[in-house]
């Protein structure tokens, strides 16, 4: 019933039940209007751990009767006889218990619905998915900071739960929406199919989102925040870990998991698995939970004083195969440095943020027994600290948060991932570490927002450490594309194409997907590497297509730098640090160099190396090889923004060319767009070699594969050249200027040239072009 916060409302309520009493429906039949009927209703879903926080902000912003529908079976009776006489206004339960007991609780009035973390009815076949489905209240409302977790389908899911029947059926979803968006984020994709997904992501933004999802981000409030950096470091494992990692996979049961489609050797013409070597199903499970184990901890697959009966003897099997030569004890084995690649970058991290002491530290970690693990290590190191995982009392969950935020001897709060990674408010700590990744992006995002969130006041360190070239790594390969597809669903990012798979489809699985990418040992930099592929890719698309507005004219005294820096860059052979980088990366020249061609005076921008941070330091002391910022690799891709719109004016150029109609006219129009964009050059260019004024140097990429060969719009510089002939000028103009020394440097240039703002990129380009028409190549050469 309403309430205005004021005395009078007691006497408001007096009235109105002193109505109902006199009503002839409670005279004659002892009925009660439905409790909607004057006043609305809610009935608010949760997870149980915030319960309790819902009833605690309903009292403190507004006026409500407010009924708690958890507890025992009696408790839980009397909210709803109370909620049937019409005196409550709201009603909060948990997501189990509204399961359970759906058939009880939709019979009653509600006027409409709210799930708190909707994203747990994600799954379309899920008990409380289709639980929830039973409510016939039409007024339902989710809220969530994930509704893409691990693919476009889940956003259906919940898009279809508070519109039921709006947006077609699953079907139609996964053939207009999920399949070319997928197929679009492939690095393999066709312009065709990056074109198809570009569109498909702008209507999904435009249209269809704003209809259902209201969207509300961190940038709003941006400004009444500090930053935040997430720090993602690639930890090598020690060469016992390694040793072990290769033992596993040796074993029979893993061989015959990555051989399974394979044809059998005895040929008959089958698969290994539907013939002579058949595989057991749940050793794919089984297999990938002792990987991870071993990405972490050699103590994990040890058998340990807490493990049952079952556990010791599946433990001291497994440990037979990985020390053949005698398994140390647990004790003993959790103590060792050697058995955890991770602890050493933990251990050095933790002392340097000891050294002030107003940090705080979060640790977060998804197993139970490397939670003890840590645990007996803190207290070796005599730091002060708090645990919380699933064994924790609920009402013990808010004292725990509490002298964390308000002692200040606690220097560590370690958290069970799925236990504490939600719900939370720590905003007294500025470091977090998240141990090991979780297949699902979402649970590491939450855990690491514990921190950063509305309250906080200090820049906040995050760190994830990940087993180098483990299945670690390969888990943190599938969240960048699930946070890649999270952009792309949003907002219609369009996002640099790290990988050649397809999620969902076995003929596409490319280097992410599938179980021989899951079992196996990258013992190089595999993430790095990737990166850089993508990196060269888009460069070599940029010096192929694309076509700067014509150049900002030098002034004098830029003239003069540059042809100095030009003839100092062909004196320095000191490798990759001369030329272009020494004109970008050193923090003298950095103004004086390269920028100053690039903006005026006023507007020029330091760019200068970055000194290395103390904590970087730490990492490279640890044998860290390489790491990087996350946000940087899901940063919008400029270049591929460029690629994105040429893409789509082409289609809709032959969309327009295949509009005309069937006549004389129409067929004389359609030849003129054809011929739009061919310039021709005089004088002609004739096709004998000694006509040429510049030898063409066959199309190749960055890294010496044969170029695609298409026919695009010609160069602005040079209207004669091809794509195929622009990348190769350019890339004979980059080595003779000096820009490029080596294969090596071409990752870091690629790295530079995206990064560049567009007029400074522009510039670049047009420098290439200019130096590879006023210094063809010597044709004596041939």
């Amino acid at each position: 019933m309403r309430k205005d916060g004021i005395v009078t409302d007691k006497y408001r309520r007096r009235d109105h039940v002193s109505r109902l009493q006199d009503s002839s429906a409670w005279k004659k039949r002892r009925e009660l209007p439905d409790a909607d009927t004057t006043w609305p209703t809610c009935l608010i879903i949760a997870p149980t751990s915030v319960v309790l926080n819902w009833a605690r902000e309903l009292k403190t912003w507004g006026y409500f009767e407010v009924g708690l529908y958890v507890g025992n079976k009696e408790n839980r009776r009397i909210v709803l006889d109370d909620f049937k006489k019409g005196r409550l206004d709201v009603v909060i339960t948990s997501f189990d218990l509204a399961r359970r007991e759906i058939d009880a609780i939709d019979t009653l009035s509600w006027t409409c619905i709210f799930v708190d973390e909707v994203h747990r009815v994600k799954n379309i076949t899920s008990k409380v998915t289709q639980a929830y489905h039973q409510f016939t209240t039409k007024r339902r409302f989710g809220l969530t900071g994930t509704a893409i977790q691990n693919g476009y389908i889940e956003l259906y899911t919940l898009l279809d739960w508070t519109n039921p029947g709006q947006i077609g059926t699953p079907r139609q979803w996964k053939g207009f929406v999920e399949k070319p968006l997928l197929i679009g984020q492939s690095a393999k994709a066709s312009e065709e199919e990056i074109a198809k997904s570009m569109r498909v992501a702008i209507i999904l933004r435009d249209k269809i989102m704003p209809r259902f999802f209201l969207r509300r981000t961190k940038e709003i409030i941006k400004d009444q925040l500090p930053q935040k950096f997430d720090q993602v470091v690639f930890c090598p494992l020690s060469d016992i870990q390694i040793s072990v990692y290769k033992r596993i996979l040796e074993t029979p049961a893993v061989q015959n998991l990555i051989h399974k489609d394979d044809d059998c050797s005895c040929g008959s013409g089958k698969k290994q698995k539907d013939c002579c070597v058949p595989y057991e199903p749940a050793d794919v499970l089984r297999y990938m939970s002792i990987l991870l184990k071993l990405s972490n901890h050699l103590a994990l697959i040890l058998p340990s004083p807490t493990d049952s009966k079952e556990q010791v003897l599946r433990n001291r099997q497994l440990s037979e195969i990985a020390f053949p030569d005698g398994a140390p004890m647990y004790v003993e084995a959790t103590m060792n440095p050697k058995y955890c690649g991770k602890w050493l970058t933990l251990k050095l991290l933790l002392e340097k943020w000891r050294k002030d002491t107003t940090n705080k530290v979060l640790i977060f970690t998804k197993s139970v027994k490397l939670i003890e693990m840590l645990e007996h290590l803190l207290k070796v190191r005599s730091y002060t600290f708090i645990k919380l995982d699933g064994s924790t009392k609920q009402e013990t969950r808010m004292e725990y948060v509490d002298q964390f935020q308000n002692d200040p001897n606690v220097y560590i709060f370690l958290i069970s991932t799925l236990a504490g990674g939600t719900g939370l408010n720590l905003t007294k700590a500025n470091k977090v570490v998240i141990f090991d990744p979780n297949w699902n992006p979402a649970h590491d995002l939450q855990a690491m927002d514990r921190a950063f969130r509305l309250g906080q006041t200090r820049d906040v360190e995050v760190y994830r450490l990940l087993g180098g070239g483990s299945l670690e790594e390969q888990i943190y390969g599938r969240q960048l594309y699930k946070q890649q597809q999270m952009a792309i669903g949003y907002e219609a990012s369009v996002q640099t194409r790290y990988f050649d798979g397809v999620q969902g489809d076995a003929q596409r699985q490319g280097e992410l997907f599938g179980i021989k990418n899951m079992f196996k040992l990258n013992e190089g930099l595999s993430t790095k590497m990737t990166i850089e592929k993508a990196n060269i890719a888009e460069l070599d698309w940029a010096l192929a297509n694309m076509n700067p507005e014509k150049k900002r004219k030098m002034t004098d005294e830029q003239k003069k730098l540059f042809d100095a820096e030009k003839s100092e860059s062909h004196k320095d052979d000191v490798g990759s640090s001369r030329g272009f980088f020494a004109l970008i990366n050193d923090p003298v020249k950095g103004l004086r160099g390269l920028a100053a061609l690039f903006f005026d005076d006023e507007a020029m921008p330091v760019i200068s190396a970055k000194p290395m941070s103390e904590a970087e330091k730490i990492l490279a002391a640890t044998g860290v090889q390489y790491s990087h910022r996350n946000d940087h690799i899901l940063a919008p891709s400029k270049i591929g923004e460029v690629r994105a719109k040429n893409v789509l004016a082409k289609r809709k150029k032959r969309t327009s060319v295949k509009s005309q109609p069937r006549t004389s006219a129409g067929r004389a129009a359609r030849k003129d767009q054809q011929t739009i964009g061919r310039r021709s050059s005089w004088p002609p260019i004739r096709h004998g070699v000694h006509h040429r004024t510049t030898k063409l140097v066959p199309p190749k990429t960055l890294d010496g594969t044969p170029g695609p060969q298409r026919i695009d719009e010609p160069s602005a510089l040079n209207p004669a050249w091809t794509p195929e002939e622009t990348r190769a000028n350019r890339q004979r103009a980059l080595i003779e200027i000096g820009w490029l020394k080596s294969p090596d440097d071409m990752p870091a240039f690629a790295l530079n040239l995206i990064n560049q703002p567009e007029d400074a990129r522009a510039n670049i380009l047009c420098m290439l072009d200019e130096h590879a028409i006023k210094h063809p190549p010597d044709l004596s050469s041939d």
